[in-house]
């Protein structure tokens, strides 16, 4: 995620980032009933609308709003790769990457206890969601 986050600030894309790891913001998606821990397990995109789209919706709505990725993110949309990337996505991918972020924030925790002075932000986990128009 932190590649994605560099990339769409890169060109000024309209995405408001949250990292969800964090202890300050592990409930800023409870109003839409998404825990800290279904974060952990799932890539949540929280759209313009304020819907939010899980896994591979998440991630090509994601790709959809950066460019150079866009492509990539329509292309994924297409009816059998679509199938086969959520397929990939929900049984490999998904369980891969929760295991990664469980590794890291457990390394990261065993940092902060052996120097409670490190202040260093952990990577962003959770995608990005649109901000809303504020009057």
């Amino acid at each position: 995620m932190e590649r994605y986050k560099r990339m769409s600030e890169a060109v000024d894309a309209p995405l408001d980032w949250v990292d969800i790891s964090r202890d300050e913001n592990k409930n800023a998606l409870l109003g839409l009933g998404i825990t800290q821990e279904m974060a952990f397990r799932r890539i949540y995109v929280v759209d313009a609308a304020g819907v939010p789209r899980i896994g591979v919706d998440g991630i090509t709505a994601l790709w959809k709003e950066i460019p150079g990725l866009a492509i990539v993110g329509r292309l994924i949309e297409l009816p059998i790769i679509r199938q086969v990337s959520a397929f990939l996505y929900d049984h490999i991918l998904s369980r891969a990457v929760y295991e990664w972020n469980r590794m890291r924030l457990r390394r990261e925790q065993q940092k902060n206890t052996q120097n409670p002075q490190n202040t260093s932000t952990p990577p962003i986990i959770l995608s990005p969601k649109r901000p809303t128009k504020r009057s």
